[in-house]
């Protein structure tokens, strides 16, 4: 059964620009866009640095491509305004599953 891809997402890759502690301090930018189905995986509270924030995860669902071949933790997505952290890639057959986690706040570039 195929993937209902009702969605666009951009993928961002950080540039390689970095700091006095080794920290990436390039700008985000963009790789593709990409149609795609989102599945939400769930919202939980997590408790950081004594704040608690929201945190959402979801699983995006593509084509398998030259693009989704080269994806890494390292870089992100963009969907419906919010950023996405990808934190997994798994393919499977023509289609490649991007887990993702989310503040769940829509973000300015």
């Amino acid at each position: 059964m195929s993937a209902r891809l009702d969605r666009r997402v951009t993928f961002e890759r950080q540039g390689a620009g970095r700091n006095a502690l080794n920290e990436p301090t390039g700008a985000w930018a963009p790789l593709a866009t990409l149609w795609a189905a989102r599945a939400d995986l769930a919202e939980t509270e997590r408790a950081a640095a004594g704040q608690i924030g929201a945190v959402r995860a979801a699983r995006f669902t593509l084509r398998r491509s030259v693009l989704t071949r080269s994806l890494t933790g390292a870089d992100r997505l963009r969907d419906e305004g919010m950023i996405w952290n990808i934190t997994g890639v798994a393919a499977r057959g023509l289609w490649v599953d991007i887990a993702a986690v989310s503040n769940g706040r829509k973000e300015e570039a």
